[in-house]
Formats: C-alpha cells, sequence, structure tokens
C-alpha cells in the first residue's frame, strides 16, 4: 500500500506541494552585491530558505514586496534613496503578514528602537556567525521576534518575551528626559558636583539619575557609561 502510494503521480505531487508551502521566500535588499550574493548563498543552500529576488534600494523593495509577497523581507538599515524604515512601513502597510527584519554593520539603540516601532521581528548584526542568519529568518517567519546576542543585551524584555513578541524598546529608551541630560554631561567626563550646579539640583539628586542610568543600561562604571553616551550619538567623541 506504502508503494504505490509512493509510486503514485498524486500522491508525489501532493508531497512536493506540501513541501513548497514550508518553503519560507526571502526577499534581500541590500546596496552591495557582494553582501547579497552571499547571502544568496547562504540561504539558498538550506533546504527550507528561498531567496526569490533581491533589490539593491527601498523603493524597489516595496515594489517587489508588493508583487510578490515573499515571507520574510531582510532588509540593509543603510540605504540610498527611500530610507529603510520607511520601506518597511510601506511593506507592512501593502502585506501585513510579511515579516521584516534588519540587517545592519553597526546598530545603535535609536536604529533599534525604529525598526521595532514600524513593526519588525528581527535586528541582525552583520558580524554575526552566518549560521545565524538562517536561524533569525525562521524564527521571524513563525511569527516570533529576533534580535542578535549583543542586540538582545540592549533591549527590555527576556529571551521568553523575545520569544513571545513583547519587547517594545532597548533600555535606552527607556530612560527619562532628565537622565539624558545626566548621561551626556557625565560621557563629557563631568565630575558630579559640576553636573549638580549646572542643572539646579543636588549631588544627592544627580547620584540619584546616575544610579537609576546604569541599573536601567545595565552598566556598572562611569567608563562604559561614557563609551554608551559616545557609541548612541548622545555626545560627540
Amino acid at each position: 500500500m506504502t508503494k504505490m502510494m509512493l509510486s503514485n503521480p498524486m500522491f508525489s505531487a501532493a508531497i512536493a506541494d506540501m513541501a513548497a508551502l514550508k518553503t519560507i521566500s526571502v526577499l534581500l535588499v541590500d546596496d552591495h552585491a557582494l553582501i547579497r550574493a552571499a547571502l544568496v548563498t547562504v540561504l539558498n543552500a538550506t533546504d527550507d530558505l528561498r531567496v526569490v529576488a533581491e533589490a539593491s534600494n527601498g523603493a524597489d523593495a516595496v515594489e517587489l514586496a508588493h508583487k510578490l509577497s515573499p515571507t520574510v523581507v531582510v532588509l540593509d538599515v543603510e540605504m540610498p534613496g527611500v530610507d529603510a524604515f520607511h520601506a518597511a512601513t510601506h511593506i507592512l502597510q501593502l502585506r501585513p503578514s510579511t515579516a521584516i527584519m534588519f540587517l545592519t554593520g553597526h546598530a545603535h539603540d535609536r536604529a533599534i528602537e525604529q525598526a521595532i516601532k514600524v513593526g519588525a521581528l528581527g535586528f541582525v548584526l552583520k558580524g554575526d556567525d552566518p549560521s545565524a542568519i538562517p536561524t533569525a529568518i525562521r524564527t521571524i517567519a513563525r511569527g516570533e521576534q529576533y534580535f542578535s546576542p549583543t542586540i538582545a543585551l540592549r533591549v527590555r524584555g527576556t529571551a521568553a518575551e523575545i520569544r513571545k513578541r513583547k519587547v517594545t524598546g532597548t533600555r535606552g529608551g527607556s530612560l527619562s528626559e532628565r537622565e539624558v541630560e545626566v548621561l551626556r554631561y557625565v560621557g563629557k567626563g563631568f565630575a558630579k558636583k559640576q553636573i549638580a550646579d549646572m542643572l539646579g539640583i543636588s549631588v544627592k539628586t544627580v547620584d540619584k539619575h546616575v544610579t537609576s542610568v546604569m541599573e536601567k543600561l545595565d552598566i556598572h562604571d562611569r567608563v562604559e557609561l561614557a563609551l554608551y553616551a559616545v557609541r548612541e550619538k548622545f555626545i560627540s567623541a
């Protein structure tokens, strides 16, 4: 009976259709042809992922996403022309079921915040192990969030909350305006007494703000705090 079913053309076609249904179609968008070529090689080497189209800018990405309705769109953060975040917004308006993943060489909390705000489910660094890309794509295709390990440390949420799509922002996004002011002055190397005088508050209050900032960012000394302020462009290096 099993032999007869396997040799039946209609049964074989049905199996092929089921396999096709499980394939995750991917639209790759990056203005660097070499990066696109490398990603195509990595993704098409898997059994369940297929790159159905490539684009080098946001405008083409929107058009192709609308036309092909891919399962996942992988967008480079920095591209010429249409802003990647605007492109993602348009894609999700046209194809709400499409999962968006941003890929970047250099991530800042503000970019991560923007990605989450527009509805992206993934944020991956180009410096990650190449094997992480297929894993990330499969994860967001299931409707879960995925962040690179270093990015995951900077978002507000546990691993369980990431899986349940409950992450709504970064640690940096939780800072109050006053805490950002204090962070800027700490980053510039001012002492607590100087910061207190400039902001018209007590040293004790400055101390309280610094402690709160460190807790929110999970940073444990002033040098790390200053480096964070520079990296996130709160101050110039």
